[in-house]
């Protein structure tokens, strides 16, 4: 639930590559806790409240609070970042909008915040072309089949033990530390998971410390980030048996739009949604489609896609025991609200390439036979045929 930063500084193409095209998938932007998770924090605040038969010191706040966090909807830094991250695409790939080319493809689930979000990263294109450019949103009904919905797989195995046996690791002395001040409370490790979560989630709406954050310590902080770590890369990355196959649809888009071959999401039996992938005008190929698409998503999603792809996957399953020095996968610089995974196809002597910025950091595509190591150009076709499992679709896993 980190707002979006940059994770590296972004790398204009190399001198003799032209930028021809650019995919930019994105995450909504930052928003209020889900409805349920709000009903859980809630509950976790009134356990302090109702049951502590004393409170000390540094828990002397929670006799005046009143948790009031909304629900489901963008906050107004959510909204924020999406004209921010609009406004810095006008900037950096202007140079693809011509007479010949279209406005930006945006794309959207049908999700309020996510539509919502779209909406706001076409505002800020617009104010930053100098009122020129207007995109429009098409937003594509969950119902109908859509690459950019996310938790599509209902036979996915629960992974959750992973993150569930790293909870007590990091949380336990915590939670005694709570109880101790706390005495009568009874509090859980759930519990104390949530007020560290009510900390980020209220500190990013008010733009202000919550009071809740002083209660942990800068090393709790850190042990809890893996914790998502874990959530994300076996609820739907590349942990779990099912999360890749999540992604297909998207990386078939993809592959069609990179290509201009509509073979792609024609032959595509997971997400895509044929009637639209039929369309010239509702997925438009080709030297007259757009040279910029914008699609956003949920960071379930998002995860999903990349480990379709390939991108960010760790060499060995992340640990329960803990991370790793040199891990690969962390959460919070892959799917943060409003992280996006950006695609370019550049034209380099002639010949066709792709590269990827995940944050803005520069990805090497391991997975693509003879990718550059310094500027993660990897050639057009090395990357179609990288992505065999995305055009078998899958082989048979959605149906599982």
């Amino acid at each position: 639930y980190t707002p979006w930063y940059a994770v590296g500084e972004y790398q204009a193409p190399p001198a003799s590559c032209k930028l021809e095209q650019v995919n930019i998938l994105q995450r909504h932007g930052a928003r209020f806790p889900t409805a349920n998770a709000g009903k859980k924090y809630a509950a976790s605040v009134a356990k302090l409240q109702q049951n502590a038969t004393s409170l000390a010191s540094n828990l002397e706040f929670v006799k005046s609070y009143t948790y009031s966090l909304g629900a489901d909807t963008l906050t107004p830094l959510g909204a924020q970042q999406s004209r921010q991250a609009g406004a810095t695409a006008y900037q950096r790939y202007k140079g693809l909008l011509t007479r010949s080319r279209r406005l930006p493809l945006v794309r959207s689930d049908s999700q309020q915040r996510v539509v919502d979000s779209a909406r706001n990263w076409t505002a800020g294109f617009f104010q930053q072309s100098g009122i020129t450019h207007l995109p429009t949103t098409q937003v594509i009904n969950n119902a109908f089949g859509v690459p950019l919905d996310d938790n599509n797989c209902p036979s996915a195995p629960d992974m959750s033990s992973y993150e569930k046996s790293y909870l007590s690791t990091f949380l336990d002395a915590a939670t005694a530390r709570f109880n101790a001040n706390a005495p009568g409370a009874s509090l859980t490790t759930t519990d104390v998971l949530n007020y560290m979560q009510i900390c980020g989630m209220e500190s990013q709406y008010t733009q202000k410390l919550s009071p809740w954050c002083k209660l942990f310590s800068r090393h709790e902080f850190i042990a809890g980030e893996y914790y998502y770590d874990l959530d994300k890369y076996y609820g739907n990355g590349a942990g779990n048996a099912l999360g890749p196959i999540q992604g297909v649809g998207y990386v078939n888009e993809l592959l069609s739009r990179l290509t201009g071959n509509r073979s792609y999401v024609l032959a595509d039996e997971t997400q895509v949604n044929q009637t639209l992938a039929r369309s010239q005008s509702t997925f438009p190929l080709g030297a007259s489609s757009p040279g910029i698409f914008a699609d956003f998503s949920h960071d379930n999603e998002i995860a999903s896609i990349l480990a379709a792809i390939g991108l960010k996957k760790p060499a060995a399953p992340l640990a329960a025991s803990g991370p790793s020095l040199d891990q690969v996968w962390v959460t919070s610089e892959i799917v943060s609200f409003s992280g996006r995974l950006v695609t370019e196809r550049l034209s380099c002597g002639g010949d066709d390439f792709v590269r990827f910025f995940i944050n803005d950091q520069l990805q090497i595509p391991t997975f693509c036979a003879g990718a550059d190591s310094q500027t993660g150009l990897c050639a057009l076709d090395a990357f179609v045929e990288s992505q065999s499992y995305a055009r078998a679709s899958g082989h048979g896993d959605y149906l599982k």
